[in-house]
């Protein structure tokens, strides 16, 4: 396995991941989500790429894409100052989880935003995604806050 920037014309295969997580978003709150062809345009995709404020990494393994992370950067209004590193999306293959990728993908993501000199990570999780709030736990997230909802 191997992690790299991403390309331009890794577009499909970045589309491609990014369904896999909508779908599973669609499934767990079809009262929130709904179908969508792409979740980034390739004008919003290429964007991304072009700035330098973004950490936009994959992992592949013979040639084949097998995960990505996007990492933003954010501060906060009437807040203590802090350059925070926002992870906006981690996702490897459906097909290919358990294998470490997701690890690798964080912890590159992690070094990175670092380097860039942010202070903190944050991340937000759905509370119907076990898997990805246990994967986040055993990555050394702990949670910061909750955000309640009641239908009406």
């Amino acid at each position: 396995m191997h992690i790299r920037d991403m390309k331009k014309e890794d577009y499909e295969e970045i589309d491609r991941l990014m369904s896999q997580v909508h779908k599973l978003h669609v499934e767990g709150r079809p009262d929130l989500y709904c179908e969508a062809e792409h979740i980034y345009s390739r004008e919003e995709y290429e964007k991304m790429l072009e700035n330098d404020d973004m950490i936009t990494i994959l992992a592949e393994e013979d040639n084949k894409v097998i995960g990505i992370c996007i990492v933003s950067f954010r501060n906060r209004t009437c807040m203590i100052e802090r350059r925070t590193a926002y992870m906006d999306d981690l996702c490897v293959d459906e097909n290919i989880r358990g294998k470490g990728i997701g690890k690798n993908l964080f912890d590159c993501a992690k070094q990175k935003a670092k380097e860039m000199g942010a202070e903190r990570l944050d991340l937000m999780v759905w509370e119907f995604n076990e898997n990805a709030r246990k994967f986040y736990e055993s990555m050394g997230m702990n949670v910061q806050r909750y955000i309640m909802e009641e239908k009406l």
